[in-house]
């Protein structure tokens, strides 16, 4: 049965480049395993595998066989460990299915204009997403096998991602212009949101398009949330379950205000806390499950980011000693310490240790310390902080909000140069889906 490609494949984003400096990214979207992976001619695993005959589609003059959806469904399965249902399964198998056409698709493509990707190139970035895993090469293909691709899978896969991107980049960079009146209404934009909350947020949608839906929709999402709440990761679901576009970046929106979404997610996003998943969500078009990773104030300093330049003092924890009875002796010590200046000998304090910890992001200090010092002034200290090496007392020294500036005229206009290209790769992949023979045989 020959089928119009529209009706079986969710356009997809533009994939990000892979320079060395988003292997981070690259190592992430191998683990989502929804790009672009087939398994070597001549494998042995193939021979012996029956599916490898059975073609699932056709897409123009190029297969894509049974076998080569498998190795997608099972490496999914092998790098998230979690039980699925039947009906997910099935799910699972037509998403891998729609994202290896449009793999033929983008290959084609560049073949067309003899844009070829070179082994050493591929060779390089396998090396460097090994390193994120902290493996050699040798050890990384060991891992692949496991799973049970191989490390030529990925080399296709990496060599479709690069040519596609340059292929997009290389068409339609130079038709990108965007004028000096984009830019400043941009910014005017940007202006009139400074101080209000965004949040910063992934989803993933079931659409729900007839009643006979319903159900089903609401299990899978429940089963979802499920899956999520176990750790598995978001963008792996996002990628592989949800039916909205952001499914091609694993489900990221990115930073969003309220009234930029279903008013019942702005209403569940309210109450929700950094990095927690919602229950599943029904609107009017299906159901939602979303994680709020952040929340800030539009263009205003995030408290997180703020810089203090500490001091700590140690103190031994004395035999029976209660919390209270230390906290009210170490206070009483340090009764005559006004500032970081004060802090000269640790025999004048008592401390078994006094040093300097240096200008850090607050952001970045443990949960507990971090609390303490917060809402501490230039000049004071903290409360002293149980810990096992003994009690701490911390000296704000100095505190450093940043600014927060708005972008340059540079950086908007950059920004806005990558969504249009965004927008023009997704169009690209539409014109070549729609002018495709695709004989879906599964």
């Amino acid at each position: 049965m020959t089928v119009s490609y529209r009706s079986v494949v969710r356009p997809r984003d533009m994939r990000p480049s892979l320079d060395r400096g988003q292997v981070k990214t690259m190592a992430r979207l191998f683990l989502v395993i929804g790009g672009l992976m087939t398994i070597a001619p001549g494998a042995m695993a193939q021979a012996r595998n029956p599916n490898v005959q059975k073609i699932e589609a056709v897409v123009n003059d190029q297969v894509v066989s049974a076998y080569d959806v498998d190795q997608r469904v099972n490496l999914l399965l092998a790098s998230v460990s979690a039980q699925i249902s039947p009906e997910q399964k099935m799910m699972l198998r037509r998403q891998a299915l729609q994202n290896l056409i449009d793999e033929r698709l983008e290959l084609q493509e560049a073949k067309h204009y003899d844009l070829v990707i070179s082994e050493e190139e591929a060779n390089e970035t396998v090396a460097a997403i090994a390193q994120q895993y902290n493996m050699n090469q040798a050890q990384f293909a060991d891992y692949l096998a496991k799973s049970g691709a191989s490390i030529d899978a990925l080399k296709q896969q990496l060599k479709a991602e690069l040519a596609w991107n340059r292929l997009v980049r290389g068409r339609f960079r130079q038709q990108i212009e965007v004028s000096e009146e984009d830019v400043q209404a941009q910014i005017d934009r940007m202006k009139q949101t400074v101080g209000q909350s965004e949040y910063q947020v992934s989803e993933i949608f079931l659409l729900v398009d007839t009643p006979a839906k319903e159900e089903e929709a609401r299990i899978t999402a429940e089963r979802i949330e499920g899956q999520l709440k176990q750790g598995v990761p978001f963008n792996v679901m996002a990628r592989q379950f949800s039916e909205a576009p952001t499914a091609a970046v694993g489900g990221d929106l990115g930073w969003v205000q309220q009234g930029q979404l279903a008013p019942e997610v702005d209403q569940a996003i309210l109450t929700m806390r950094p990095n927690e998943i919602s229950a599943p969500i029904r609107t009017a078009n299906g159901f939602y499950v979303v994680q709020l990773k952040e929340r800030r104030k539009v263009l205003t300093p995030d408290a997180s980011d703020e810089r203090l330049t500490l001091q700590q003092a140690i103190y031994n924890k004395h035999p029976g000693e209660t919390a209270e009875s230390a906290s009210a002796r170490i206070t009483k010590a340090l009764a005559g310490v006004k500032s970081c200046a004060d802090l000269t000998t640790a025999a004048k304090i008592g401390a078994q240790d006094i040093n300097k910890v240096g200008t850090v992001r607050l952001g970045d200090l443990p949960p507990m310390v971090q609390s303490a010092v917060e809402k501490v002034e230039v000049g004071k200290h903290s409360a002293p902080v149980d810990t096992p090496e003994g009690f701490r007392v911390l000296f704000v020294c100095e505190r450093v909000m940043p600014e927060s500036k708005m972008p340059s005229n540079e950086q908007v206009s950059e920004s806005m140069s990558q969504q249009r290209l965004s927008l023009m790769s997704r169009r690209y992949l539409r014109d070549l889906r729609r002018d495709a023979i695709i004989d879906i045989r599964g």
